[in-house]
């Protein structure tokens, strides 16, 4: 059974899903490629987007994605798919509106915290905080999951390598943590070690964690005294059904996602899912066509993309089916629209 954070709130209101940005899984993708697994078979048979590499920055379910790693993981015989997959990360997998909140930040300990105020940004549901006893300080970011739960050693991989390039950012690509610490009880592989000589790791611990000294968070870098720190903020469309459309985008340019899919991602049956649907006043079947129509018109206002090859990238059948479908919500054609937005950017 996938597990899900997403709640029903009284009334039949959708509150949280569990997600993560799709640019996570992309680094697992890359070493499983590489040792010749049909990935994009493998992603199809967990129920994830297979064009989920063209779709970074869209939200993905975060079960799906553990149980998909920890398959393969064990389909593969690999020691520590989690290591591999860190071993390619690096901050440049973070947003383009994390980054830019980050990097004016001057102290470790303030990227830390700015971090911890937006890390939604990347995941719906971890918990970043310090706690700092006798010059030592321990950096967590912990996530709640199941117990049942296949490959939450390799969800805390990441989860304590977000926090080791953020302390980087400042320190340097060559330093490392007293200690890691991870909750699950695995065995770390010998690459690890040796790219850590000097890090110790443990497991079973309270939680995922970093540890180093507290003067580390003391750590500034040199910036511009005239930069301006973004202030941004966890936008209400990470909650209910604006989720469930930002889940839909991904799979809509494969085709037309069975409502089974987006059920078993929030952890109910298909018949509770259009039930709550209804109760929030709409459908499955209008998700699918708004969700639609608001991908084609981001495309339409941003290139000159052929009208035909819109159609397809977002799933429809035909070009015919797309203008109907675009004119049934806009009141306009796809052209029209294009021509309308164009004219009131020169205008502008």
């Amino acid at each position: 059974m996938a597990y899900s954070a997403m709640e029903w709130s009284a009334g039949g209101k959708m509150d949280k899903i569990s997600t993560c940005r799709a640019a996570y899984l992309i680094p697992f993708l890359d070493v499983l490629r590489d040792i010749g697994t049909p990935v994009e078979r493998e992603l199809e048979r967990a129920k994830l987007p297979a064009m989920v590499e063209e779709t970074p920055e869209e939200p993905i379910s975060k079960a799906f994605a553990v149980e998909f790693l920890a398959a393969n993981e064990k389909r593969e015989g690999i020691d520590d798919l989690g290591w591999l997959g860190v071993h390619h990360h690096s901050m440049s997998i973070f947003s383009t509106d994390l980054l830019t909140a980050l990097m004016p930040m001057p102290t470790v300990k303030a990227r830390l915290d700015r971090f911890a105020g937006l890390s939604e940004l990347e995941d719906s549901d971890v918990n970043i905080g310090i706690a700092e006893s006798d010059a030592i300080a321990e950096v967590f970011c912990d996530v709640v999951q199941p117990k049942e739960l296949k490959g939450y050693d390799i969800a805390e991989w990441v989860q304590v390598y977000v926090l080791i390039d953020i302390v980087r950012s400042i320190m340097g690509k060559g330093w490392s943590p007293d200690e890691i610490r991870f909750k699950s009880d695995f065995s770390v592989c010998d690459a690890a070690r040796e790219a850590n000589p000097n890090t110790r790791f443990l497991s079973q611990s309270v939680h995922t964690s970093i540890i180093m000294p507290s003067s580390v968070l003391a750590a500034s870098q040199l910036t511009c005294g005239a930069a301006q720190v973004p202030e941004l903020s966890i936008p209400d469309k990470r909650h209910g059904t604006e989720n469930l459309k930002r889940l839909m985008r991904p799979y809509l340019r494969e085709g037309t996602p069975k409502i089974e899919v987006l059920a078993e991602i929030m952890g109910v049956s298909p018949r509770s899912l259009q039930r709550k649907l209804k109760q929030s006043g709409s459908s499955y079947s209008e998700l699918i066509e708004t969700t639609r129509f608001e991908m084609a018109a981001e495309i339409l206002a941003a290139s000159d993309t052929p009208l035909i090859d819109v159609a397809m990238t977002l799933g429809y059948e035909n070009q015919s089916n797309f203008g109907r479908s675009f004119r049934r919500i806009s009141g306009i054609s796809p052209g029209k629209y294009r021509r309308e937005v164009i004219g009131r950017e020169r205008a502008a």
